[in-house]
Formats: structure tokens, C-alpha cells, sequence
């Protein structure tokens, strides 16, 4: 949610420049753009992420992002002060473009992504069967597999000839299936269920079993231009 507030604050301030801007004689075809979202090091599963995206033609480009934490991470979190995982994301996306404006370019986009999460975890809970049954452990590893796809709306603004501001919003569809495994001192509790809504919750770590859900994707990319 603080993604969509921060670019639903960020677009606005950006029509100003795109009105103003003439539309000049560019080439976009062939260009390359390497890119960071920085905020993906604050969500609740810290990753970099970095992308590169090429130009098709003058008015379409194709671009891929990946996210990874591949040693083991502390840090603190909702649910414990020390957590242990690993992350591995993968998000290909087909841009198309409005104009061919040189400092800003408004375009839509189709975004399909992919994310492995695995977690170790110590003394806590979940629920099985959609909620119904409680399980306290004493050690066990969480997975997730979340995979769906976005449509997007977003911006991508040229900062002097070779950095790149890409604020973003979009929302789309996801299915996430979640397991946890080597659960060990396992004691399970039937009259400890809680209430489950499959689309609204769909994220939340502490329902095994596979869900869809309406997922929301907001926040802004920093990139550079490999060639002018």
C-alpha cells in the first residue's frame, strides 16, 4: 500500500513536464535501458532487483527484471525479530508507448512475474485447510510460489541524456501456492481455526494451501540509457 500512495503521489507531478515537452525526431529502436527498483529492498522479503529493457521499435520495448537474495538475510519483521530466507523473482514485461517524446514518454504495459520465497522459521504457527485447523511448531521452512500477471500504467522520464526516472501503478491477478515443510513438534489445534478470504488476504504467510487473489503493483524504477 505505501507503493501505490508513494506513485499515485509521484505520477501527478509529472503532467507539467510531459504537456510541455515538443515531440522530437528520436530512435528508439536498439536502445537499452539498465534499471534498479530501489524499493524492492524495503519489502517484507528484501531483494535487489535489477532489469534491462530494449527497445523493439519506436513505440515498443521489451524488458526484464530480476529480484534475488541469494545468502541467507536477518532482519526484523511483523512476526519475528530474526528471519533466515531467500528470494529469486523474475518479471518480463512488454511496454508500449503513447509518444515519442524525448523527456516523457507515458506508456501501458503488459508485466507477468514470478517469485520463490523460502523461509525458515521458529516457534510459531499456521493454518491448514483453508484456515481451519491451527498448527504451532517449533521449526519448519515456509515456501511460496506467486506467479500471475499486471497491467500497467507509468511513465518513464528522461533526467539530462542518460538517466531515467520510471514511476509506476498497475494491478492484476495472482496465484500463490504456500507449503511449509520439515515441520518439526508439530501439534495441531481444530478449534484454533481463523476466518480466511481467499482474494482480499491472499498474500498472508500464515495460510498454507494455494489461492488467487487481485494483486497491486506500484512504485518506480532508475535506469540509464546505454546508448543516447
Amino acid at each position: 500500500m505505501n507503493r501505490l500512495i508513494l506513485a499515485l503521489i509521484l505520477l501527478p507531478s509529472t503532467f507539467l513536464i510531459a504537456a510541455q515537452e515538443e515531440t522530437i525526431e528520436h530512435d528508439y529502436k536498439g536502445n537499452i535501458i539498465f534499471s534498479w527498483a530501489p524499493l524492492s529492498a524495503m519489502d517484507t522479503y528484501s531483494r535487489i532487483r535489477l532489469g534491462v529493457e530494449i527497445g523493439l521499435s519506436q513505440r515498443v520495448s521489451l524488458s526484464t527484471d530480476i529480484g534475488f537474495n541469494q545468502s541467507k538475510y536477518q532482519r526484523g519483521s511483523y512476526y519475528q525479530n530474526d528471519r533466515s530466507y531467500q528470494v529469486f523473482e523474475v518479471r518480463p514485461e512488454l511496454k508500449f508507448y503513447l509518444n515519442d517524446k524525448y523527456r516523457a514518454r507515458w506508456y501501458n504495459s503488459v508485466e507477468l512475474f514470478y517469485i520463490d520465497v523460502k523461509e525458515n522459521l521458529k516457534d510459531d504457527y499456521y493454518y491448514q485447510d483453508r484456515g481451519e485447523i491451527k498448527v504451532s511448531y517449533d521449526a519448519a521452512t515456509y515456501t511460496r510460489l506467486k506467479f500471475g500477471a499486471h497491467y500497467k500504467f507509468g511513465i518513464s522520464l528522461r533526467m539530462g541524456s542518460r538517466m531515467v526516472f520510471d514511476p509506476f501503478v498497475g494491478i492484476g491477478i495472482r496465484f500463490v501456492e504456500r507449503e511449509y515443510i520439515d515441520v518439526e513438534g508439530a501439534i495441531s489445534d481444530p478449534e484454533g481455526g481463523d476466518i480466511w478470504d481467499d482474494w482480499l488476504w491472499s498474500e498472508a504467510r500464515r495460510y498454507e494451501g494455494n489461492y488467487w487473489g487481485i494483486n497491486i503493483s506500484a512504485g518506480f524504477r532508475l535506469g540509464i540509457y546505454l546508448s543516447k
